[in-house]
């Protein structure tokens, strides 16, 4: 069973910052910057690291807004396709449903990454609406919404 603390500690982010992922989701590797992303000083308390035992398997990013929460997942490159993401995801509906239960959640997805959606399906996951293209630090994308159904 997964276990999780709030807020990465330096450590985590330099392990993080080691993660390859490789071909086409290389897009997803994160580089040391102290102003945005996993050091950006305003998000940390949206972090949530996650261990099975005593490996660090991966994090979330659970962003609370106006009237939603958008929620965002890394697992580590070597644990991908393990069911670690599912797992991730489900505390993480239960996190934000014990932060605030009547906001919806979601998450976007490059529509090219079939085993990301098929691991939301898994968690309770619908795409709604159609694809779109979305400009995000590490370049232009096409993009679905999804949202927990």
């Amino acid at each position: 069973m997964l276990t999780f603390h709030n807020l990465l500690t330096e450590e985590e982010k330099a392990q993080i910052c080691q993660w390859q992922y490789p071909g086409e989701y290389a897009i997803y590797n994160v580089k040391p910057n102290g102003k945005t992303g996993i050091y950006n000083p305003e998000n940390q308390t949206n972090y949530y690291a996650f261990y099975d035992d005593d490996v660090f398997v991966g994090y979330i990013n659970l962003i609370e807004r106006n009237n939603k929460f958008s929620i965002g997942i890394a697992v580590k490159p070597q644990l991908c396709g393990n069911g670690y993401g599912t797992q991730m995801l489900k505390i993480c509906c239960e996190i934000a449903g014990n932060i605030n239960p009547d906001k919806p959640l979601g998450l976007q997805v490059r529509s090219w990454n079939r085993h990301a959606i098929r691991c939301y399906e898994k968690a309770g996951f619908v795409i709604s609406g159609d694809e779109y293209e979305l400009t995000t630090p590490s370049g232009k994308g096409m993009f679905y919404r999804m949202v927990k159904g």
